[in-house]
């Protein structure tokens, strides 16, 4: 039986919406990616020490882990946290501790930077399958690239709303607003897409404060998606105490 396609113009403006963010998170996702970034935290325009990041994560039936290690500075080397779906460990670097989160602590900064926890874990899982989505505007505009501009809304987030902007030509993420309280607390900003195993991955991001003096680059030094360095042992508490 031939299979009929919907042409987009009879999409309703949710259906449209999320099909666009669907498209926009497709060239971020890999089922096993492993990345080294260096992530610098300005304040007042002051940037601190860089860090080296090296970060593991999968995607395996309909759950998402996420494995994060410092290895520079000294001070910080062997730090890490790990997101096995709903739960979050900390191993801290100062006494080899492993600890245990509450749900609420995932709202918190990681690695004192301006992206919190859940920041991180939701963004390898993609916006469309954690968000429900509206289209606010087919002519929004970032720095001169027409865009979309979308709404995306869920129950259980700490977020009142966020709020993103798509590339209309290629259906990148150029930015994405996160607020509560009906303010603006924060933004994210894209840069530097380049061609991986045949996605446009973007190699650059600022996460920019609104309530205090602050943003966090993190820059992609080495990526590989489907990694064979991914495996399922690397997401346990078992690993994470015998890092080093």
């Amino acid at each position: 039986m031939a299979v009929q396609l919907i042409h987009p113009v009879y999409l309703s403006s949710e259906e449209k919406a999320s099909t666009i963010v669907k498209k926009a998170d497709e060239p971020i996702l890999s089922d096993r990616m492993y990345s080294i970034s260096t992530m610098i935290i300005y304040r007042s325009s002051n940037p601190h020490p860089a860090m080296e990041i090296e970060t593991y994560s999968m995607a395996k039936k309909d759950k998402y882990y996420s494995l994060t290690i410092h290895r520079k500075p000294a001070r910080l080397k062997g730090t890490a946290y790990l997101i096995t779906d709903n739960d979050l460990w900390v191993r801290f670097a100062s006494t080899g501790r492993v600890r245990k989160l509450s749900s609420s602590a995932r709202e918190n900064s990681a690695g004192g930077s301006d992206f919190s926890y859940n920041d991180m874990g939701e963004s390898g899982k993609g916006m469309a399958a954690n968000y429900s989505s509206k289209l606010l505007s087919s002519r929004a505009s970032v720095n001169g690239r027409k865009c979309y501009k979308i709404e995306l809304n869920k129950q259980d987030s700490h977020y009142e709303k966020i709020v993103v902007f798509i590339d209309r030509e290629n259906y990148r993420y150029l930015r994405i607003d996160y607020y509560k309280s009906g303010a603006n607390i924060k933004t994210l900003h894209f840069f530097n897409y380049k061609t991986v195993n045949g996605k446009n991955y973007p190699f650059r991001l600022v996460m920019e404060s609104h309530t205090k003096p602050t943003k966090t680059e993190i820059i992609t030094k080495k990526i590989e998606l489907n990694s064979p360095r991914v495996k399922d042992s690397l997401f346990t508490t078992a690993y994470l105490k015998r890092i080093r």
